[in-house]
């Protein structure tokens, strides 16, 4: 029960990548953490799937503007496809990764989930990853692009897909210990 007494916000739309919400979800779940799922709308939205937005369902049960209200201590951003598309065109979203980022709050993103940073206008001389057919987007927002699985650069985690949530969640986890 290491996150109890932390609240943890994953943000999420229609088209979310199921491992890279499932697998965080439940991860915090064990260790204690209250896990807020918010969206641009409350209700039911769906992953990716194998055909963008035919995938497991999941609840978002609140806003993000309603997520914001809460302070959460973590902002976790899954990847997947339409979904970041979504969330980086989302004017909430955008507000609370700036806020978080600006409060030195723990954000972490994976995957395409690194749009909605480049959108947020927040990885300007920060050091991140995320997959190739993104590095373009990253430097062209002034982010300096690693390829390496996992990169920390203070308070923003990014790993490149789902299958290195592993390495992200051994930078991910100390790193809200530590906040």
């Amino acid at each position: 029960m290491k996150l109890k007494g932390h609240k943890i916000a994953i943000i999420i739309a229609d088209g979310y990548h199921e491992h890279e919400f499932w697998f965080p979800y439940y991860r915090f779940k064990e260790e204690g953490a209250e896990v807020i799922v918010a969206g641009p709308e409350i209700g039911v939205v769906y992953g990716e799937g194998r055909h963008g937005k035919d995938g497991l369902l999941a609840k978002v049960t609140h806003s993000v503007e309603q997520a914001a209200d809460m302070n959460p201590d973590v902002l976790y951003l899954p990847g997947g496809i339409y979904s970041p598309l979504r969330l980086r065109a989302h004017p909430p979203t955008l507000e609370l990764v700036r806020s978080a980022m600006e409060k030195n709050i723990v954000v972490a993103a994976i995957c395409h989930a690194q749009w909605i940073l480049v959108s947020a206008d927040v990885i300007r001389g920060r050091r991140l990853t995320c997959p190739p057919d993104m590095a373009d987007d990253v430097k062209n927002a002034g982010g300096i692009y690693v390829e390496e699985k996992c990169v920390r650069d203070k308070n923003l985690i990014t790993a490149v897909y789902f299958g290195y949530l592993p390495e992200q969640f051994q930078s991910l986890m100390p790193a809200i210990l530590d906040a």
